[in-house]
C-alpha cells in the first residue's frame, strides 16, 4: 500500500536516476569528440541512445505516480529494449579491442624493457663507432701524408689518392648517419606544437643558400602544424626536403610541394616533387637502411636518410608510404598526431601490438 513517504521515496529516486542517466551521454559525446582516433565511437553512440531511453523510463515512472499513461511508459520501455539489443551486440564485438587496451603495469613493464634495450644499444653504438672511426682516421692520415710525399705524382696516382680520400669521406658520413639513426630510438621526446609551414620555409632557405644557382619552384601550404619533438621533426623535414631538392637536380623545371590534410586528430602530410622518381615495385626498400634505388654516380647519399625519416615517424605513432614513377617524380606521405592525447594513445597501441 502506497503511503506519502514511500511515494516520495520512489519519486526522488527515479528523478535522481533520470538526471544521472541524462548526464552520461554528454560525457560520452565529449569523449567521442576529443578522441576521434578511438575505434569505440559507434559503441559510445549506441550507449548514449540506450542511456537516454533508460532515463526516460524513470521519468515516466515519476509521471505515472499522478497519471496513468501506461501505454506511453510501455512504448518508452520498448524503445529502451530496441536500443539495448544493438548496444549489447556492439559491446560483444568490441570486447577483444577493449581487452587489448594495456594496463598500467603492462605499460610500465614495456617501458622498462625498452629502456634496457636502449641502454644496450647505446653501449653497442659507441663501441662500433669507435672501432670503425679508428682505422678510417689512420687511412685518412696516411693518404694525406702520401699526397704530401708525392708532389710530382702522375695523373693516375692522384686519381687513386682522390678515390681513397673520397671513400674515407663517404664511410665517415655513413657512420655519422648510422649514429643519428641509432640515437633516434634513445632520444627523449620533448613534445610541442610545431609550425611545419615555417619549418619547411626555413629549410628551403638553407638549401637555396647552399645551392644558389638552382631555380626551384616551391609551394608550401600555410598553417600546417603537428605535435612532436622539435629536433626530430626538424631532422625529418631536412631529410625529406633535401631528398626532393637532390632528386630534382636534373629536372628542367623543378617543383617541390609540401602540404597537409586533416583527418580528426591526425594529419596526413606530403612532400611532392617532379624529379627522378622511382619504380613502385621497389617501394618497400625505400625506408630500409642502405637500400638505394639510384646509383651513387647519379645521386650521392648514404642510403640512411629515409630510414631515419621512417624511424622518426614511428616514434611519433605515425606511418609513412610513397608513390612514384621513374622520371616523373615522387610523393612521400606520412601521418602525424596533432594533439598530445592522440600521440599517447597511438604509441600505447604500438607498444602492445
Amino acid at each position: 500500500m502506497w503511503t506519502p513517504g514511500i511515494q516520495w521515496m520512489h519519486v526522488i529516486a527515479d528523478l535522481l536516476i533520470a538526471v544521472a542517466f541524462f548526464t552520461i551521454p554528454f560525457v560520452l559525446l565529449y569523449v567521442a569528440r576529443r578522441r576521434r582516433d578511438l575505434t569505440f565511437n559507434r559503441l559510445l553512440a549506441a550507449f548514449g541512445v540506450f542511456i537516454v531511453a533508460c532515463g526516460l523510463t524513470h521519468v515516466m515512472a515519476v509521471w505515472n505516480v499522478w497519471h496513468t499513461d501506461y501505454w506511453l511508459e510501455g512504448a518508452i520501455k520498448v524503445l529502451a529494449a530496441v536500443a539495448l539489443v544493438p548496444t549489447a551486440i556492439l559491446l560483444w564485438r568490441a570486447l577483444p579491442q577493449i581487452l587489448s587496451v594495456p594496463s598500467q603495469r603492462q605499460l610500465r613493464d614495456a617501458n622498462e624493457s625498452l629502456a634496457r634495450a636502449n641502454r644496450e644499444l647505446e653501449a653497442f653504438t659507441a663501441s662500433v663507432s669507435h672501432d670503425l672511426r679508428s682505422p678510417l682516421t689512420t687511412i685518412a692520415g696516411q693518404a694525406g701524408l702520401l699526397e704530401l710525399s708525392l708532389p710530382n705524382a702522375n695523373e693516375e696516382q692522384r686519381r687513386r689518392l682522390t678515390r681513397i680520400q673520397g671513400s674515407v669521406k663517404q664511410m665517415s658520413e655513413l657512420i655519422d648517419a648510422l649514429l643519428v639513426l641509432s640515437r633516434i630510438s634513445r632520444h627523449t621526446l620533448h613534445r610541442e606544437i610545431i609550425d611545419v609551414s615555417a619549418l619547411a620555409e626555413s629549410i628551403f632557405q638553407d638549401l637555396r643558400q647552399k645551392d644558389p644557382s638552382r631555380n626551384v619552384e616551391v609551394e608550401i601550404q600555410p598553417g600546417m602544424a603537428v605535435h612532436g619533438d622539435r629536433r626530430l621533426i626538424n631532422d625529418l623535414f631536412v631529410n625529406l626536403l633535401a631528398n626532393a631538392w637532390k632528386f630534382t637536380s636534373r629536372t628542367e623545371h623543378p617543383r617541390i610541394e609540401v602540404g597537409q590534410s586533416q583527418h580528426g586528430s591526425m594529419a596526413t602530410l606530403f612532400v611532392k616533387d617532379n624529379g627522378a622518381g622511382f619504380d613502385m615495385a621497389h617501394e618497400q626498400k625505400l625506408f630500409k637502411p642502405f637500400q638505394r634505388l639510384h646509383g651513387a654516380a647519379d645521386f650521392e647519399g648514404t642510403g640512411v636518410g629515409l630510414a631515419t625519416v621512417a624511424r622518426i615517424i614511428d616514434r611519433h605513432g605515425g606511418r609513412i608510404w610513397a608513390e612514384g614513377k621513374p622520371s616523373e617524380g615522387a610523393v612521400f606521405y606520412f601521418t602525424m598526431p596533432t594533439s598530445p592525447i592522440t600521440e599517447q594513445f597511438l604509441l600505447m597501441q604500438r607498444a602492445m601490438a
